[in-house]
């Protein structure tokens, strides 16, 4: 984006980054651990990403956002997902877990 933003800047074109935190939509049902719904509580909706979108892109034409992170106020403990993550679909022997 930082490409587009430097090369076309000046024929008026936006470019901008989102970067969405930790955000409840049915995705998460995928991971090896799903967050459970007291912590999905707390997570960003997909309406708070798309307001963030509509507040860059309303903005009048001389102003930019290059680069917007929404995140959730409540940031989760996540190191248990990463660690069941890590070891998914690993041989059984390799797993500190066997």
């Amino acid at each position: 984006m930082t490409f587009l933003h430097n090369t076309f800047r000046n024929q008026g074109l936006r470019a901008i980054t989102v970067l969405p935190g930790e955000t409840d939509t049915p995705i998460l049902d995928n991971r090896a651990r799903p967050p459970a719904a007291e912590e999905r509580a707390h997570m960003l909706r997909p309406q708070d990403v798309a307001e963030a979108i509509h507040l860059a892109i309303t903005l009048p034409q001389r102003v930019v956002l290059q680069e917007i992170v929404v995140a959730p106020t409540r940031q989760r403990d996540t190191s248990a997902d990463l660690e069941i993550s890590r070891w998914a679909g690993a041989p059984a022997d390799a797993s500190p877990h066997a």
